[in-house]
């Protein structure tokens, strides 16, 4: 069966589904026929017992800011479990099962969820959190404890708690492992880099930099397909690499479209550009190892997407949306191409490969032109690329979560949820 044929086939099976969906004023638990494959019986719509209504709120696994759009859901058995590696994460099917999505302040309520022991599951993306919660019958909101709706900053073993597996290449100059740590998944420093004596839960490898933590040379990612396929997301920073993407086009282009997502950020877009030359046009000239240049910048962007400008509106009420801060951008994009690939892309662009642009640059003070994509993201069959002509700005590190930085975390989180959409509850 090829790819094309499995969505639709997968759309049709969904469709045929949506009458009976999580949302509806019976649910319960009797024959299982959801994807995660319990026996906890689900779809019983014959339940009569009693009730009851469960609030929260998702956090960040640093527990700081909310998670908007998180997919939480009641279960009597099992979360769908998350593979352990790239791979096609379609969305969750939750035919029969009481669910909702976190709003921008990370709120969520369930009504009419059976009273009883159930499963409470929290997901965005690869980091999912699953906890049992008693449910109790009557027409008081039951507040759930922040902990059980936070998102895990580590694995467990016993998987109730999963979180994806990222790696860094070190480079000194731009930093997301200090990022990754003001999501909590590390500690930071007192002047707010990632402190690496203690626990952190991504692996950071050697390149223009190198770390007494790091797993080893950055080429040890290509000694193997299986070697990158380990992750989740692979970050390429700004004035990386000693490696060349174009030796590693074959590898790269495997990867994403078997589920990987490429991170790029300014002098780095040899990694977006050379395995896809067909998505984005870099001012200047393609070629060469970091495209683009035109020397460092301050500008200031407008916030495209409405789910993070509610987002933001949240995190950091004081900003502009539509005169967003952007330090130490170094890259200028012409354009950006609709259509490439055709057959790569998602169902609902018609199998086209359409870039999204999240940020559009109003080309305030000269270094840049108004209407310049500044940070974008590509659906490539089941990976993606993502692409942000400035850097974390690191060079002045700083323990607060920065204009910018809010954007890119926003991101890290939102490039690994599912693809394709779940039916909004009515």
């Amino acid at each position: 069966m090829t790819r094309k044929m499995a969505l639709l086939l997968l759309a049709a099976l969904t469709a045929a589904g949506a009458a009976c969906s999580g949302t509806g004023e019976r649910d319960g638990y009797g024959s299982d026929s959801d994807a995660d494959s319990d026996t906890d019986g689900d779809t019983d719509t014959e339940w009569d017992g009693p009730t009851g209504t469960i609030q929260g709120v998702v956090y960040a696994p640093s527990g700081t800011f909310p998670i908007s759009g998180a997919l939480v859901y009641i279960t009597g058995g099992n979360a769908a479990a998350i593979e352990d590696n790239a791979y096609c994460y379609e969305c969750d099917d939750m035919t029969s099962k009481k669910w909702t999505l976190s709003g921008p302040d990370g709120s969520w309520i369930l009504e009419g969820v059976p009273a009883g022991d159930r499963n409470l599951v929290t997901r965005k993306g690869f980091f999912q959190r699953q906890r049992q919660i008693t449910v109790n019958g009557g027409d008081a909101v039951q507040d759930i404890p922040a902990e059980i709706t936070t998102l895990p900053s580590a694995r467990t073993d016993d998987g109730l708690d999963t979180i994806p597996n990222y790696a860094v290449l070190l480079n000194g100059w731009d930093l997301p492992e200090d990022m990754l740590a003001k999501m909590g998944l590390g500690q930071l420093t007192g002047e707010g880099h990632l402190d690496t004596s203690q626990p952190y839960s991504f692996d950071l490898y050697n390149d223009l930099s190198t770390g007494d933590t790091a797993l080893g040379d950055s080429s040890m990612l290509f000694t193997s397909q299986a070697a990158i396929d380990h992750y989740h997301m692979v970050f390429f920073p700004c004035v990386c690499s000693h490696l060349t993407a174009a030796d590693h086009i074959p590898m790269l282009q495997s990867y994403v479209s078997g589920g990987g997502k490429i991170y790029g950020s300014c002098w780095a877009g040899q990694w977006v550009e050379q395995p896809f030359p067909d998505l984005i046009t870099f001012k200047g000239g393609d070629s060469g190892t970091s495209p683009g240049n035109v020397g460092a910048y301050n500008t200031d962007g407008i916030i495209n997407d409405p789910g993070m400008r509610d987002w933001l509106a949240v995190v950091a009420p004081g900003q502009n949306l539509d005169s967003y801060t952007f330090d130490e951008g170094w890259i200028n994009l012409d354009g950006l191409t609709t259509g490439a690939y055709d057959g790569h892309g998602l169902e609902d662009d018609g199998y086209m490969v359409v870039p999204k642009v999240w940020v559009t640059d109003l080309g305030a003070y000269g270094y840049s032109e108004a209407g310049d994509p500044m940070t974008v993201t590509f659906n490539y069959d089941c990976g993606k690329l993502f692409y942000s002509t400035y850097q974390v700005v690191e060079s002045g590190p700083d323990p607060n979560i920065r204009p910018q930085e809010w954007v890119l975390i926003y991101l890290f989180f939102e490039v690994g949820v599912c693809e394709g959409e779940y039916e909004e509850p009515e």
